[in-house]
């Protein structure tokens, strides 16, 4: 039997060696020792088996060669949806990632304080105010009804002026009264527009002269509007002239039965700086002036509009028709004439209105005694070129 020596791998010193060991080794005793201290067992945390680990190694494995390579077959790779890396991915989870954790997050700053929120970028809707920011926003807040629909509106507290209505509801739309197109109209406008502007300018109040006495008057807007929309005709008399209608038509109604003949009345003016207006009373049937009715006022204190019958012929005054009224809890205007040489209450005048359709408004004289016919007087448009107005005077028949 032979021995020979080798040296030991890890200290140099000679080892004996037979030449029939199968296994020549490489380390003496005291360095196989040594190395035997620098390792460890644990049991695999797949199949339980013991496994040796060094005590040198930083990361040792916790599953065995085999366990380990039943482990890796469970995992696959996917790119990463920010930088496009790839990502490890096991076929146990339920949601796998889609970035890596440091890929998954990036940072906004908040829209009411400025700072930094970190967001996630697999988030649909990403949030731009901080929890605490967003709650404390939200205390500003409160709900109150519109009043046009009664739904809910959010109103700062801050406003000064909280709205009433929602913007769809505030507003709506009204015709406007004179050219008919739309307007848009606010609901809390106190006092709702009823015209445009510019139609409204159209008809802004006007000054004519009177066609029986020549003075100017004004013909308020209102009155143009209510004209328009009943397609009446502007004014053409003053309310001095208007109210002396009545007199004068009683006046010449008196004078009817005066003459035994029917009589007509045109309006004419006379004077030239001031002008008075004079109704020249005619026999409707050969033309002949007959009677003059001219007005005047009576009073020093208490004036009143008198309306003065004269006779064409003689000069000689006739009659004087004054302001009457009739009626106690209702009253109505009324001409009253009086006899010029005895002072006696001779007729009395009232307006009445016949027609619906095409209204007309005639003078009805009656004697105060009850005796003789009623008097008719009315105004008619004669002339088929040059038209004018005539009050024709006959009695009822």
């Amino acid at each position: 039997m032979s021995w020979y020596n080798v040296d030991c791998e890890e200290c140099g010193n000679e080892i004996p060696v037979h030449e029939d060991w199968s296994n020549t080794p490489r380390f003496c005793k005291e360095c196989r020792e040594e190395k035997a201290s620098q390792w460890y067992e644990e049991s695999c945390k797949g199949c339980g088996k013991t496994m040796n680990l060094h005590r040198d190694w930083e990361h040792p494995p916790q599953y065995c060669k085999e366990c380990k390579e039943e482990n890796d077959a469970q995992w696959y790779e996917k790119s990463c949806k920010h930088c496009g890396r790839s990502i490890k991915i096991h076929r146990d989870w339920d949601s796998p990632p889609e970035y890596h954790k440091e890929c998954a997050w990036y940072e906004e700053d908040c829209e009411i304080c400025g700072k930094a929120m970190q967001i996630h970028r697999a988030w649909d809707t990403p949030p731009k105010v901080h929890k605490a920011c967003r709650e404390a926003k939200a205390s500003q807040w409160y709900e109150k009804s519109c009043r046009h629909c009664g739904g809910s509106i959010k109103i700062h507290r801050d406003w000064d002026s909280p709205p009433a209505y929602h913007k769809e509801c505030a507003w709506y739309e009204e015709d406007c009264e004179i050219c008919g197109k739309a307007m848009n109209i606010h609901r809390a406008w106190d006092k709702p527009p009823r015209f445009h502007k510019e139609c409204f300018k159209a008809f802004e109040p006007k000054q004519v002269s009177c066609l029986q006495c020549g003075k100017s008057f004004q013909i308020s807007t209102g009155l143009q509007l209510k004209c328009k929309k009943h397609g009446w005709d502007l004014p053409t008399r003053c309310e001095e002239c208007k109210h002396d209608t009545l007199l004068i038509k009683g006046a010449i109604g008196a004078l009817r039965d005066q003459f035994p003949f029917a009589l007509e009345a045109t309006i004419e003016k006379r004077g030239l700086v001031f002008t008075d207006k004079v109704a020249i009373v005619r026999s409707k049937k050969t033309g002949e002036v007959v009677a003059e009715v001219t007005m005047d006022t009576e009073g020093i204190f208490f004036t009143q509009r008198v309306a003065k019958a004269v006779d064409a012929e003689t000069g000689e005054e006739l009659s004087r028709t004054r302001d009457g009224k009739e009626g106690i809890i209702f009253t109505k205007r009324t001409a009253d004439t009086y006899d010029s040489n005895t002072g006696d209450k001779t007729h009395r005048t009232k307006t009445k209105h016949e027609g619906i359709i095409f209204p007309k408004h005639i003078a009805v004289t009656t004697r105060v005694d009850g005796t003789g016919d009623k008097i008719i007087t009315q105004i008619k448009n004669i002339g088929i070129i040059l038209k004018r107005k005539v009050m024709r005077v006959d009695k009822e028949k």
